[in-house]
């Protein structure tokens, strides 16, 4: 008995192997199969570019104090230039620190937002 049904698996194999196709690659800009793509109603990133970028505001502040040294010779103008570029560098340092950019599989984000400690409070109250 356990000889005919290892028979049968085996000729059940030889079969799948010989009548399976040769997998074709898919083309290059062929979408995304079905199962892959997002749900048209999860909740979609929102990716909005800021007007004024930290990179910007030095670059300006970097163009002012040029031209307030050396073209206008206007120290207040050089100090204006020079304060803009320091608060982009700290800007980008404040930016780094705080803002982790949030990872989306599927339309859903990876990790959940996290919780402030008001909403820890809260659910602690709950428990």
């Amino acid at each position: 008995m356990k000889d005919r049904y290892e028979q049968e698996i085996e000729q059940l194999l030889n079969e799948l192997e010989s009548d399976a196709p040769d997998p074709t690659p898919a083309p290059v800009d062929a979408p995304p199969p079905l199962d892959d793509q997002p749900s048209p109603f999860a909740p979609r990133p929102r990716y909005s570019k800021p007007f004024i970028s930290p990179t910007k505001l030095a670059i300006a502040g970097g163009v002012l104090a040029l031209i307030g040294l050396f073209l206008v010779r206007l120290p207040w103008l050089a100090l204006a230039g020079l304060v803009l570029m320091a608060a982009a560098v700290a800007w980008m340092f404040f930016r780094r620190m705080g803002n982790r950019q949030q990872q989306y599989w599927r339309g859903r984000p990876i990790e959940a937002e996290p919780q402030g400690a008001w909403q820890r409070f809260r659910r602690w109250l709950s428990q």
